[in-house]
Formats: structure tokens, sequence, C-alpha cells
């Protein structure tokens, strides 16, 4: 697939989600379990999602990934945490992204796609997480079939006026 990548700004979020460790083989389905879980804890509690499911990589490792499943609330959600179900916030800021459309499982091309552009662009990770937010909910697809999701890479961006600024100043 070719990717488009380009500079976007995202709003920090109120959200509730699960945090977990799983292998990277199971991250798929693990992705649409909790989504699942939290959107049914939300739904007993009378809280609708504020926007679509995403999932947070805090690492991933060559087998073990640690990641954050969840969904956006809204600022008034009266969230009483559970024993998985946890209070916390999607991070905004600038970042670079690109739209995926494909399976699921396929989603790491795009996280190097933007990897990639980022190196070729000169454009910094801010060292954040990873994040992917899920345009087509993924509760709703079978094994393997397509969908749209955004590959999410917070950043360093620097304008053109930044830099005559640094310039100037050295």
């Amino acid at each position: 697939m070719d990717y488009q990548v380009k500079i976007k700004d995202y709003k920090p979020r109120r959200s509730a989600s699960i945090r977990v460790k799983t292998t990277l083989p199971q991250v798929s389905a693990k992705v649409v379990q909790l989504l699942t879980e939290t959107n049914d804890f939300l739904t007993s509690a009378g809280i609708k999602p504020t926007g679509p499911g995403f999932a947070i990589y805090y690492e991933v490792g060559t087998f073990l990934v640690d990641l954050e499943v969840g969904y956006p609330v809204g600022p008034e959600a009266e969230i009483e945490e559970s024993e998985r179900v946890k209070q916390s916030e999607l991070p905004g800021g600038k970042a670079a992204m690109t739209l995926h459309k494909g399976p699921h499982s396929e989603m790491p091309a795009a996280h190097r796609a933007v990897h990639g552009w980022m190196g070729e662009h000169d454009v910094e990770s801010t060292g954040g997480p990873t994040i992917e937010i899920f345009l087509t909910d993924l509760r709703e697809l079978g094994e393997g079939e397509e969908c749209e999701a955004e590959s999410v890479w917070p950043a360093v961006v620097v304008t053109r006026a930044d830099r005559r600024r640094q310039k100037r100043a050295t």
C-alpha cells in the first residue's frame, strides 16, 4: 500500500482504557477483546464514547507488546474505575500520521511508513508511544477483513520560522 504521511494536530482527550501486555502474534485479537470489554464497561455505566477506539503502544518487543486500548469519553463522564478499566488520557499534540486501509494485522506496514518518512524528513519523535485510531469498528470485522485506522507518531515539528530563529540565535 502507498502510504501518504502528513503532520496533524491532535487534541488530548480523556478516555477509559485497559492496559495489558500480550504477545506479538496476539495483538489484533487482544485489541478487539479489549475494545469489547471497554465498550461493555462504558455501556453498563451509561457512558457513550466521544470518538473511535484506539490503541497506544508503549513498547513493542520481539515477543511482548505493552499496549493500552480504549475509547475517548467526554470531560463530564463519571468513570468509576474497575479492576481493569481505568480513566486515562489519549495524548494530544502534533504527530506524523498516515491512514491504513487493510487488515489490522498488516498495520505494522503503516507504522514503518510513518517512521521511515520521519527519518527522511528530519522529523523527530517526541519519544511518546505510537497510537492507532480505529476509524472502522474492529469489533464488527472478521479476521483479515479490511479496516481503516490512523497510525499516529507524536512528533517534534520545527517550522521554517523556528529554524530561522534558531540560526539567528547561534
